[in-house]
């Protein structure tokens, strides 16, 4: 029996590269070849946009902006099983826990890069030279980041030094390049959740933000606007009521909703979005969202696709 290259022994002794690239690629070719298929003009752009910089080996940074339902989730699906099928290695991360779920093979950025939990000007990931991570970050190609908006500036700022030091053995140009010339993707919209600063002003979170770091004189911006959820919809009425009221809040993020203002507007909220009670808001809410349902009570697809969302647990339990 032939024995292998000692490039084998290398990479085997190496748990994490073996993790990642532990996939069945038969099946993720014939994945990415169905996703490819359904990406709309706009997912197509990025596609191509971030497989021509990891082709071309030349690094980049890019961020994908939009809101919720513009697919984001399926870009970076059709990317990994592509990359993924011909054995190359990618990182996918995401600012937390929930949002890392959703990634095949997901991680949380703090754990998968080693990235302080205060970070500051001068902190860097604690990634040790020639370590098992430094070596899978060296091999791979691609690194997804969602939800970055979330992220103080910082973590981002640590994993760039970090890295330009991890690739300047491998390329003496990576002092120069941001992220030391890897290709990173980063995702989210700035009209969600912003770095949390403890008592912090708004000015304060503005600076926080990645689009505040040095890093994002880098980056190119690439934007997703069209809602695909509103495709999975029945009739051709709910369709226009929804996309009514997903433009509605997407105006109130862009501000385009209301007078000019300086950050601080009276918004009307139409009344076709609102529930009309009489005594009992409560009563009114579980009704709007759970119309007879004494009568699907022992319909359980009815009750999963339903739910409501609260703020408090007190919330919770007066509802329920």
């Amino acid at each position: 029996m032939p024995f292998s290259g000692d490039q084998y022994f290398h990479t085997s002794r190496n748990r994490l590269i073996h993790d990642e690239l532990r996939f069945d690629r038969r099946s993720l070719s014939e994945e990415h070849d169905n996703l490819l298929n359904n990406l709309n003009s706009e997912q197509r752009h990025v596609y191509d946009t971030v497989m021509n910089a990891v082709h071309s080996n030349k690094g980049g940074v890019f961020f994908v902006y939009g809101y919720g339902g513009t697919g984001k989730i399926f870009v970076w699906n059709t990317l990994s099983a592509f990359l993924r099928s011909k054995g190359e290695i990618v990182l996918n991360v995401a600012s937390s826990g929930i949002a890392s779920l959703l990634l095949p093979g997901g991680r949380t950025a703090h754990s998968r890069f080693a990235i302080p939990f205060n970070p500051n000007e001068e902190s860097t990931c604690n990634i040790k030279q020639e370590s098992p991570l430094a070596e899978l970050i060296e091999k791979s190609k691609l690194i997804i980041w969602d939800e970055a908006p979330m992220m103080h500036k910082f973590c981002f700022e640590a994993l760039d030094k970090r890295m330009k030091d991890i690739m300047r053995f491998v390329n003496p140009s990576s002092l120069q390049l941001p992220f030391g010339g890897k290709t990173v993707v980063l995702g989210g919209d700035f009209r969600q959740v912003l770095p949390v600063i403890p008592r912090g002003s708004r000015q304060d979170i503005v600076l926080a933000t990645i689009n505040s770091s040095y890093i994002w004189r880098h980056c190119t911006v690439l934007r997703l606007t069209k809602n695909m959820r509103l495709q999975n919809l029945g009739s051709d009425e709910e369709c226009a009521k929804t996309k009514q009221f997903s433009d509605w809040i997407a105006n109130i993020g862009d501000g385009k909703t209301g007078e000019q203002n300086d950050g601080y507007a009276t918004i009307d909220i139409p009344d076709d979005f609102l529930l009309k009670y009489c005594n009992d808001p409560i009563a009114s809410i579980v009704e709007s969202t759970f119309p007879s349902s004494d009568i699907s009570i022992g319909n359980t697809a009815y009750f999963q696709q339903r739910c409501i969302l609260a703020p408090t647990l007190d919330v919770v339990q007066s509802i329920n």
